[in-house]
């Protein structure tokens, strides 16, 4: 049967990781959300460094949405973040434990649902990510990609489910996708189900399912300026709504078609902030990859005497070098902070 034998090869070469250690609905949540499009070894550190200031909803619920951003900083798509704080708020110490109920939580879609309830409940749930989906499809000996198929796959794992230990069940699938039957490499010999995948049976498990043709990545040129007053820098935080949302940076923007580098940076500078500046010092370009498009970064600098006209909507700071430990910036601004440093 396919889930007994899953169930004793997980038994024996299960990976330790500190979230397995409990069942915690909060903690399992936590985890799971910070496992969304990223890997098992950059999560790691930082569940533990949130467990450690967090420990429970209620701490976290009462914490300053900074303090708690400043701790997801570097784990990027910071809805997430946002969504976890917005949900510690709105529960009190008892976790839902219907599906119902955490389907309506910010941040919290089938997937997420249905993990916590079979991990930390123990109810026969499947939560279906990307790699229990690709599984699946090779079982089935499924290629094409449609919602019909999706749901072939759904329906096929559920029937599968142990139901005495929907939990592991689910976390086997888990280390099997990441041992064994990866999106662009597979090892069927070890793997404990493979006499039920029509894929290898096949010969061709990679080509199942089908996969999609990337599509070029754009490349987009801003150019930022770190504006000096009195020795310290202008931080504006991006509006939650928004990409990167409630991060801390430095004021700038796109530059237009046929804009010179150095216009661009003045004309955001004043649309940003109501500064009217005539010269800034060119300090170096920053190439920096999000998921979804490159962006090249013409870096400036430029000390001001007075900011007497300065008027911002978004919420401003002004902090020192050593300050900026405090606030959760991208990625992109520490590029561009180790760029200036080189250039003082």
């Amino acid at each position: 049967m396919l889930s007994t034998q899953l169930l004793s090869w997980y038994s024996k070469n299960k990976r330790d990781l500190p979230w397995r250690l409990t069942k915690d609905p909060y903690k399992i949540w936590i985890s799971e959300i910070m496992l969304q499009q990223t890997q098992v070894v950059t999560v790691i550190p930082y569940y533990k460094k949130w467990m450690n200031s967090f420990p429970d909803i209620q701490t976290l619920a009462n914490a300053d949405y900074n303090y708690v951003l400043k701790h997801w900083e570097g784990l990027g798509y910071y809805s997430r973040c946002k969504n976890i704080h917005l949900t510690a708020n709105a529960l009190d110490n008892n976790f839902p434990n219907t599906f119902n109920e955490l389907i309506r939580l910010p941040g919290i879609g089938e997937y997420t649902a249905k993990t916590i309830l079979a991990i930390a409940f123990n109810q026969p749930e499947v939560g279906v990510d990307t790699n229990l989906e690709r599984i699946g499809f090779r079982l089935l000996g499924l290629k094409k990609k449609s919602k019909f198929n999706n749901n072939r796959v759904k329906k096929f794992l559920e029937t599968k489910q142990d139901q005495t230990n929907p939990g592991d069940f689910n976390q086997a699938l888990m280390d099997l996708g990441s041992n064994f039957c990866q999106a662009k490499a597979v090892d069927c010999d070890p793997c404990p189900i493979t006499s039920h995948c029509k894929a290898t049976s096949k010969e061709s498990p990679l080509d199942y399912p089908e996969i999609k043709k990337s599509k070029p990545i754009p490349e987009i040129k801003v150019a930022v300026c770190i504006i000096f007053y009195n020795k310290k820098l202008l931080l504006m935080q991006r509006p939650t709504n928004k990409m990167l949302g409630g991060l801390w940076e430095f004021p700038g923007g796109k530059i237009e078609v046929g804009e010179l580098k150095k216009d661009a940076v003045i004309r955001e500078i004043k649309e940003e902030t109501n500064l009217s500046i005539k010269s800034v010092e060119y300090i170096g370009e920053v190439k920096h990859q999000y998921s979804h498009f490159k962006v090249t970064i013409s870096l400036f600098s430029h000390n001001i005497d007075n900011i007497n006209s300065l008027k911002i909507k978004e919420n401003y700071i002004w902090t020192t070098m050593k300050g900026l430990n405090k606030f959760a910036l991208p990625k992109a601004n520490y590029k561009m902070l180790e760029l200036l440093n080189k250039n003082i």
